[in-house]
Formats: C-alpha cells, structure tokens, sequence
C-alpha cells in the first residue's frame, strides 16, 4: 500500500528559494534601485531547478516569476482604481493575474532551460541567457519590463544597447546569474573550477566595459559639435482628477509657467505634458487661438485629446500637437499603443456593453500615422505616454517615415499621476531613457506630475524634476543625425536566441525520443496455464 510523500523542510527548500529570487529580482528593479542584485536573482531559482523534471521546473519559476512581478508592480492596484475606476478587490485581483500573465516568463525560461539542459548535457551558462532573452523578445506583456532596465545607472555598461537593443543587457544579466551559479555548483560538489570559461567571461565584460568607454567619449564629442536646440519643460504637478475636475485651471498654470520661462530666455520650444485640452478640428492644419498657448509666440508641443472629423466620421485620439507661435499646427501625432482597459477595453468594439460595465475607460482610437513632425527643417519624433517602454515601437517612429526624414530629437509627453506616489515613474524613466542610447538620440520627457527628464544621447539624465513636484526645465539638446546598428537591425539578438533556443528544444526532444527507443525492455517466458510469467536470464 502506498501512502503520500510527506512534506519535509528538504521538500520545500526549491519553492523558498525560487521565493527569494523573486523577491531579489523586484529589490533588484529600477525604483528599488537595489541593482546589484539583479547580478545574482536568478542563481537561487537556478539552483531551485537544477535535479527537477522540466514541468517541476515550470511551476517553480512560476512561483518567482509571480512574486517577482507582484512586488515589482503593486503600483497596478492604483492604476486599476483610477484608471478603471476599481474597488480594490478587483484591482487586487487585476494584480495577482498580471503577476501570474507575467511570471510565465520565469516558468518558461526555467522548464525550457531544464530541459534542454538534462536532455543535451550543455552548459546551463549558455542556455540560460538564450532561452530568457529569446522570452523577453516575444511573450506579450501589457508593460514589457526587461532585466536589463534595473542597470539605467551603470552607464559604461549599457551603452552596448546601441548595438544589442535593451535585450543586450538582459542577456549579459542572465549570462552572469548562470556563470556564477555554475561555479558555485561546481565548488559545493568538488568539481575543478572552469579556467577557460572564467577566461571567456572576463573577456567579455571587459570587452563590454571598453565598448562603453569609448562610445560614451565619442557620442559626447559628436554631441558638442551638434546644432542645438533649446526646450522648456512644464510640470505643473496636477494628476489627473484635478485635470479633469478642473480644465481652466489647467491651462491657465501651464500658460503662466510657460511665460516665466520665456520670460527668463525665450525657449525654442516649449513642451506641455499629455492631454492638456480637447479640441475638435477638421484638419490636422487647423489654426487654434494663440491665446490658449498664452499668446507667448513660442512653439509648443503639448498632448491633447483630438475629435477629428474623418468622412462625417468623429474620431477622439490621445494625441500630441505641435503649433507654431501664432497657434498655427505644424503636425500631430496620434497615440498608437492604447493601454487596455484605460484607453480602450479589448473586444470593446465586439461587446459594447463592457464599456458599460468600466465607465472610466476611455474609447480611443489608435494611431496609423508614423511621419515624423517637421519643428523647422528639423524632423522630430513624438510618442506619448508608455510607447517609450516599447523599443518596437519607437524604433518603427524613428524610421523617418515614407520619405525617410530620421528624427533627430525624440520628445514623449505622458502622465503618470496614475500611479500615486509609487516606484512606477522611476521604473517607466529608466526603461524609456534605453531608446535614447538606442538610437543616440536626446530624449525630452514632459510629465504631469513627474518625472519630466532630458536624457542624453548617452543615456544619463542631463536634468530632471522631482516626483510629484511643480517646476519646470530649460534644457540645451544636440540634434543627432547618426543611425545606429541597432536603428538599422532592431532586436537582431532576440531573435537569433529564439532560433537557438528553438534548436536546443528540438535537439533535446531528439535525444530524449532516442533513449526512449533505446531502453531495453526485460523479455518475459511464455505464460502457461497455472503458472506466473517468469523473467529470462
């Protein structure tokens, strides 16, 4: 008779370890900021795995990858409820699922990387890093969030992102968590220490760290010969229930602000955050009265929510506008990448009656329209709101559109009042200021309640506001003309570990088949009448 395997200490180290990683890798994050912990978050989750079967492996990812992104993103619950307007049961709930959608990046990279590992024998150093980069590239998430935003400080190490993408420094994240892992295997188990693979890993991050080096001296001289252009920032610190509950007042504190800083040196341009007014407007060339702007004859960039008449059809986009010093639109931009549940509901246009059931929700349409802007002769690129935390996206708006004009400044006008006094402003700064390396452009951000930043071509935040401060920002920025490898060949690196990780999938599916076939099976006698089978020998 059988009985039930009891529930030992030994039993449920693999879960608490695979709890403590989860918990070093959100410590680990940008806005936690505790970054040398990313170094190492994976190694207690490796050593979780390592004599599991691939499915145990799976659930015990899963188990850091939820806690990972509960902790990492608990800022959710106060989306959800001033968002969408939630009690916070269901906002608690939106969490947990978030977390659980999520955390399946862990529980994949932990079941495939087991598997490969025990089917082929190859080195858990190599197919650790593949398999995770290879995930972060193609599992959906509503806000992506790479492992290697949590290093946005360590700017001789992330320059390499002009080559690799962000995934670049995820991969040398994961790289390192399964190097130290092994060797750390090895010792506990009295195995030689790994001289040629120390050596390699050497190499690399002093390849990596010269890399740095010499970009960063280079792209600051590149920058210092630059044209420049000269941008004021308005922070008005008003979230968004006072702007809605309030409009006039909104403008006005932007309009008076906005004349202090001309007044000190009259800007090139000034930028406003996202969704300072509605307008309805036939043509995307209107006129609108200069003394909305303050009749500060200054161009200004600012958001706002468009109905447009399109074939006696009105459409409202989430939109940024630049005018003219007259109020004359020089061009616009619409919103592309919508967040669901706040901008739209999924399958709202199928079920109109779930727009009944989330009142807050808003029903935008989304944006076809990727030219550039034209601020004089100098084509700028605009997004708005969380489309800077998707390098797909702005990589798609600094194509330069049908007649390639490559933008030579990248401006973002958001708001993030959503997310109260939480870690979420600082996490959407660090993961956006990875598109300016990227493409070795200066990045201006316009917030409402901050933080409103310049980033350098480098990735350093030449200036920035406080969170949840009123101020504002004059700032000098270079206008870049160079494209980068990875303007040119995107997430190049995602993809060739998708393919490795797909090979090391079907190698181990192979060799798995194959010992199955090769199993000997013991033969039996012929029964007969009586008498019980009896093995050969």
């Amino acid at each position: 008779m059988s009985h039930p395997a009891r529930i030992t200490i030994k039993n449920l180290l693999p879960w608490f370890a695979a709890a403590v990683g989860g918990i070093l890798a959100f410590l680990g994050y940008a806005g936690f900021d505790q970054f040398y912990l990313e170094w190492i978050c994976l190694i207690p989750i490796l050593w979780a795995i390592h004599r599991q079967s691939p499915v145990r492996a799976f659930l015990i990812g899963w188990v850091a990858g939820v806690i990972a992104h509960g902790g990492g993103f608990y800022w959710v619950m106060h989306m959800f409820r001033e968002f969408a307007g939630m009690p916070w049961p269901p906002a608690f709930l939106g969490l947990v699922l978030l977390a659980a959608a999520n955390g399946i990046v862990f529980a994949v990279w932990a079941g495939v990387t087991r598997f490969i590992t025990r089917a082929t024998g190859w080195s858990v150093i190599w197919i650790s890093p593949i398999v995770w980069t290879a995930l972060e590239k193609f599992w959906p998430e509503i806000f992506p969030n790479y492992l290697g935003a949590s290093q946005y400080k360590f700017i001789f190490l992330t320059q390499i992102a002009d080559v690799t993408g962000i995934l670049g420094i995820t991969f040398l994240i994961v790289y390192v968590n399964s190097f130290l892992y092994t060797l750390i295997e090895r010792k506990l188990n009295g195995r030689p220490f790994l001289w040629r693979p120390a050596a390699f890993f050497a190499a690399i991050i002093i390849l990596v760290l010269t890399y740095g080096a010499v970009r960063i001296q280079s792209i600051d001289k590149d920058a210092a010969a630059a044209d420049k252009l000269t941008v004021g920032l308005v922070q008005t610190n008003r979230g968004a229930g006072e702007k809605h509950s309030d409009r006039k007042r909104f403008l006005r504190e932007h309009q008076e602000m906005s004349k202090e800083l001309v007044a000190a040196g009259k800007p090139d341009l000034l930028v406003w955050p996202e969704n300072i007014f509605m307008a309805d407007i036939t043509s995307r060339r209107a006129q609108l009265p200069p003394a909305v702007f303050g009749n500060l004859e200054t161009p200004v960039l600012f958001g706002a929510i468009l109905r447009v008449d399109q074939n006696g059809e009105n459409r409202i986009y989430n939109s940024a506008v630049l005018v003219n010093g007259s109020g004359q639109i020089l061009g616009t931009y619409d919103k592309m990448v919508l967040v669901p549940f706040g901008e739209y509901i999924p399958f709202g246009d199928t079920f109109p009656i779930l727009y009944s059931w989330s009142p807050y929700s808003s029903r935008f349409w989304r944006g076809e329209n990727v030219e550039p802007i034209m601020l004089g002769l100098h084509p700028i690129s605009v997004s708005i709101c969380y489309e800077d935390i998707f390098p797909g996206q702005i990589r798609l708006l600094m194509k330069g559109g049908r007649d390639r004009r490559i933008p030579e400044v990248m401006f973002n006008v958001t708001d993030d009042s959503w997310y109260g006094d939480t870690v979420e402003p600082t996490e959407h700064l660090a993961l956006a200021s990875f598109r300016a390396i990227e493409h070795r452009r200066p990045l201006v951000r316009s917030t409402t309640t901050g933080i409103s930043a310049i980033i350098d071509p480098v990735g350093r935040f030449a200036c920035r506001t406080g969170q949840l401060t009123k101020e504002t920002l004059v700032g000098s920025i270079p206008l870049m003309k160079e494209r980068t490898a990875y303007a040119i060949l995107g997430d190049w690196i995602g993809w060739l570990c998708a393919i490795l990780a797909a090979c090391g999938i079907a190698r181990g599916y192979q060799l798995t088949r194959r010992r199955i076939k090769k199993k000997p099976v013991e033969p039996y006698q012929v029964k007969t009448r009586g008498q019980r089978p009896r093995k050969s020998h």
